[in-house]
């Protein structure tokens, strides 16, 4: 094999075994372009607010699973986050059918204006790759963060990063947001460990990820005899109609702890009292 043609295959594997960043996007600092785009309802809005602090644009697209859930939790931040300086949009692509989108908004309850990114260019501008994505610029129009999408405390990391824009949270703060303490430690209560585990199922039960809160809620209850975990499995099947189901996890919570929230609620309203 000549010179040449051995240099070309060796280049060739090495390009082949490099590992491709699928969500590789621009830089933090960099300026974010304040473009006028259409809305999804006829009208024109400018991507970003001087008057605000902090400055959210959610890139999404139906028809995909994440940007469902992706959009269910932003619905929470959007309402947690009401009253600040905070502005937030939407943006999809100029290919998607505005019905399509619209549908989609009234699903997930975001309140956000969804602006229509002709031909991706805001997208191809900051090197987004993926959907759902959160970038996040701040009252100068500089990226500050861009967020992608996380099954598991989604809304508190984009909150955390508003914070910071705000001066509401340091990067210590950030920083236990963006790496919350996990697993046991020696010497931990094992009710603490499966406290999270209910915390986690009741985040997956807001987005309507019922199975996957059914397991939470039953690896806590591995751990702990837990009237919470009772609760969330209670809630889980009045979730999905089945309140009769649902009233037994009540009971069974209730005789843990009378006082149990979630299982006086959720009885309450299965029975009408």
């Amino acid at each position: 094999m000549n010179a040449p043609l051995r240099l070309a295959l060796v280049t060739a594997s090495l390009v082949l075994a490099a590992p491709f960043s699928a969500h590789a996007h621009a830089e933090v600092g960099t300026l974010v372009e304040n473009v006028e785009l259409r809305t999804i309802t006829g009208g024109k809005e400018r991507l970003l607010s001087a008057k605000a602090k902090a400055n959210v644009f959610v890139f999404f697209r139906t028809g995909q699973e994440r940007s469902l859930d992706a959009l269910k939790m932003l619905a929470t931040c959007e309402k947690e986050m009401a009253g600040k300086s905070v502005h937030w949009v939407g943006l999809v692509s100029s290919s998607e059918v505005a019905a399509d989108v619209q549908a989609l908004v009234n699903q997930t309850g975001i309140a956000m204006p969804v602006l229509i990114d002709e031909d991706d260019k805001v997208y191809g501008a900051l090197g987004i790759r993926l959907h759902p994505m959160v970038g996040i610029a701040d009252g100068k129009f500089r990226l500050a963060a861009v967020e992608m999408y996380r099954q598991i405390d989604y809304c508190d990391i984009v909150k955390g990063r508003i914070k910071v824009l705000l001066g509401e949270m340091d990067a210590a703060g950030m920083e236990k947001v963006l790496n919350p303490a996990r697993g046991t430690m020696p010497g931990e209560d094992i009710r603490d460990v499966a406290r999270r585990d209910v915390n986690l199922g009741r985040k997956q039960l807001q987005i309507k990820q019922y199975d996957k809160a059914l397991v939470s809620a039953n690896k806590a209850l591995e751990k702990a005899p837990m009237a919470s975990a009772f609760a969330l499995i209670g809630d889980v099947h009045a979730a999905r109609g089945a309140c009769a189901a649902a009233l037994k996890q009540y009971d069974q919570a209730l005789k843990l702890d009378p006082a149990e929230k979630h299982a006086l609620a959720g009885k309450a309203a299965c029975t009408g009292k």
